[in-house]
Formats: C-alpha cells, structure tokens, sequence
C-alpha cells in the first residue's frame, strides 16, 4: 500500500512522513513533495491508494488534487489537511468525495485513527486474489506510457499493483505457426504477462523472473532491456531501443509539449487537425522525431474514435513505424477517413449522451456504454464532455437523476425506495442522502412540502 503526502511545506510533510509506523498499518511506501503540480504528475505515473493533501496551496489546491484524481479515475483515497479556519471547506471536501480531513496542527492519535480507517477501505476494496482481474485496455495503457500526453488513460494500468514495480521486458517473436503460438501462451500465462499480435509478429511484455522460461521454450525470441512500468522514462527507453534502435531521453519528448495538432484531434477537429499534421510532420528531420510525433498522433486517435481497431494500432506501432513515412500517410488517410465518417458535431454528441442519459436514468450508466453510443474511448468522453461542457459527465447524471427523483415525488404516490430505484440508486439511503444535499430536506420532506404548494 502506498501513501503520498503533499503540502507546501516542507516541515509538515517531513512531520508527517515520520510521525506514524506506516508498516503496522499495512503501509509500505510513502512519498512526499511540496509542490501540488509534480503531485499530479506523481499521481497520473504511479497512484497512490491514499493521498494526504493540504486543502490550500498555490498553482494547484487539494481540492484540484481531488478532481483530478477522479478525472484520472483512481481509487486513491483523499484525506485533507486543514486549518480551523478552513473547516467550514473541508466539510464541503468530504460531500466532494473525500474520504476524511484532519485539523492542524495534526495530533499524531487522531492520525492513527483516521489512517486505521481508510486502510482497511482500501484493503476491504482490493480483489481478494492478484490473480482476480477486471477488463482493462492493455494497448491503451501501453501508448499513454510511451506517449508524452498520455494522461486519459489510468484505469488502463495493470491489474495486480506489484506489477508496476517489478522489472518487465518487451519481447518479440515472429508469426509461426499454431504450435509455436501455443507454447508461448504456455511460457507466459500470467496476470503479469502481456501478449499483443500483429500482421506479422507476436510482441509483449514479461516479467524479467519469466524470460529464462520463456527463452528456453522459445530460443528465437528476442527481449529487451528491462524496465519498471511506474518509471515512464524507462520504458520509453527500452521500447524505442527495442522497436526502432533509437536512443531516448526525457529532454526528447519536450518538442512534443507545445504541437497543437493533438488538442485539434482531441476537439474532433479532423479537418483541421489532418491540415495541422500536413504541415508539422515535414519540419521534423530526423527518423527519431517523426517517430515520436507519430505515436503522439496515433495514441490521440486511438482515444478519440473507436472506428481505429487495436490490430491496425499495433500494426502501426509495431511493425511499420520503423518506416515513419509509411505511417505518416495512414494517419493522414484515417483523419480524412474520419472527418468524411463524422456524422455528429460536437454539440451533436453531447446532445445524444444527454438524450440517453434521459432515457436511462435506471441504468448503471458506466463510461463504456456512453462511449459506445458517440464511438469515444470512455475515458476520453470524460474528458470531452468537460470541455464543451464545463461540468463533469457524472454531476450532469447525478443531477438529472435526483431532478427526475424530484418529478416523481410530486407527481406520484411510488414509495421512496422504488424511486430510488427508478433512477438508478440501488441503495436508498445514498439516495435520501444525494437528495437532500441539493434540496436541503429529504424526498419525503420533499413530497409534503409539494402538496402543500398544490
């Protein structure tokens, strides 16, 4: 379990860093910064399960941290550091999804006791295997590593937590027959394994323990360098060796920061963005740096539009940006593709998402079936539906649902739980909850005080 701890001074967190023994409380990591921006970015490369924050900095408050860690959609847990005269907004924090808050200065029992509390939820929440896995997007979570911008796409990780600590390897094997694909699936059946296929290869990521197995049965695999997947830097690194035999750096990827291209492509802006790309791409020089903004390009399309299958990503990525010239008039031939295919605008998709979020309001309502409707990545659609929006997809469904909730009461005699139910609330007391902190009184409260009006 790890921890991350984050105020702008430096003092607090060394206190606080020091003042439990985190490994009696399951704890066996804790990372601390004094600057709220490098804790996004420690957040987006390597969640933490529990985030100790100040609820006031500068640049970036705790009560960003928070949203960013729901955007990001992270099960971290988020505990606030306030002083007296911000109780008043911490308590606003905890109805905004935080877990609990402590006041400053921080008493080292009352920390004990709120720190034995969110480790058994974060404990309680985690599968009771590592061998339990959820559906994931493998591929995706391995372009938002090697990609600059790749920040849309966390509940992409891998599954098991200590797989992000451990030391992985790509490998490569070119396609054979069925015999040869078997004893691979064999030599690397596990939830730390990776496999992808392509037009003309078998490619994955292993852990290192494995690759002597693996090696044995296989000897014309070939492996690369090892590398941690919580450390970007590393993993671009092997994979540029291993895929294309190019040498990388951090200071590489900096060109990539401000090419506008990518925001047009994020904004469905086709047209525009396939001008854009036409334009940049020849200014590149170098093999290195078309590669690079390629795979910017690719991941961007990727999330954007569903109608680009993985096989074909991979196809890109794997086995022909070795020739980024090659890829460079695919990608312009899939933006035309998709500026021709687009059959809603932006206003159009988010009319349609908001039609059916209406019409199925008793539903779970998940990411995945939004996205299918408008054909976004799920992720992506969060992202989006804030942008032309201004709110979050999931206040607009929890507002529609307790307005809906609201009718119902009114013109109606169905008991509280049933509309509880109507409107996607399995539990009504959740329910009863969401419904008088944007009412101020309860749906029963509610109810009378409308036929009164009448």
């Amino acid at each position: 379990m790890k921890v991350l701890i984050v105020d702008d001074g430096h003092y607090i967190v060394e206190y606080l860093k020091h003042l439990l023994n985190w490994r009696e409380f399951g704890v066996n990591q804790v990372d601390t910064t004094t600057n709220s921006i490098e804790a996004k970015r420690m957040l987006e490369e390597s969640p933490a399960d529990i985030l100790i924050t100040d609820i006031r900095m500068p640049e970036v408050s705790g009560i960003d941290l928070l949203e960013y860690v729901s955007t990001l959609r992270l099960k971290t847990k988020v505990i606030f550091l306030s002083g007296y005269s911000e109780f008043e907004y911490a308590q606003k924090a905890i109805r905004l999804g935080a877990f609990d808050y402590l006041l400053k200065p921080v008493d080292k029992e009352d920390m004990e006791k709120v720190i034995r509390n969110v480790t058994k939820e974060v404990t309680a929440s985690k599968p009771a295997s590592d061998t339990i896995m959820e559906p994931y997007d493998s591929l995706g979570y391995l372009l938002s590593v090697i990609t600059e911008n790749g920040s849309l796409i966390q509940e992409c990780k891998p599954l098991s937590s200590g797989c992000e600590q451990k030391s992985m390897r790509f490998f490569q094997l070119s396609a054979a027959d069925t015999e040869v694909e078997t004893k691979l699936q064999k030599a690397v059946d596990g939830p730390d394994a990776f496999i992808w296929t392509t037009s003309s290869c078998l490619v994955g990521m292993i852990p290192e323990p494995e690759t002597r197995k693996l090696k044995a049965a296989l000897p014309s695999i070939t492996l690369s360098a090892p590398f941690q997947l919580n450390l970007k830097d590393s993993v671009r690194s092997s994979f540029y060796q291993f895929f294309y035999q190019e040498e990388v750096v951090p200071g590489d990827f900096n060109m990539l920061r401000s090419i506008d291209a990518f925001s047009k492509l994020e904004s469905r802006k086709w047209e525009c963005s396939r001008q854009r790309i036409q334009k940049q791409f020849p200014k590149f020089m170098h093999r290195k740096e078309r590669i690079m903004y390629l795979l910017e390009a690719i991941y961007f399309l990727y999330l954007t539009n569903d109608k680009l299958h993985a096989k074909e990503i991979l196809d890109w990525i794997i086995v022909r940006l070795k020739q980024p010239e090659e890829v460079y008039e695919d990608v312009m031939l899939a933006v035309s593709r998709l500026g021709r295919d687009a059959d809603f605008s932006n206003d159009d998709i988010i009319d349609n998402i908001r039609k059916y979020i209406a019409g199925n309001l008793a539903e779970a309502l998940s990411l995945e079936d939004l996205g299918r409707i408008v054909h976004l990545h799920p992720v992506y659609l969060s992202k989006f539906y804030k942008q032309e929006t201004g709110e979050n997809l999931s206040s607009y469904i929890s507002v529609k649902r307790l307005e809906r909730a609201a009718t119902l009461l009114t013109d109606s005699k169905l008991h509280v739980m049933d509309i509880s139910h109507m409107v996607g609330y399995k539990k009504s007391q959740y329910f009863i909850k969401l419904f008088k902190e944007r009412y101020g009184v309860t749906p029963q409260q509610y109810r009378k005080q409308q036929i009164k009006l009448k």
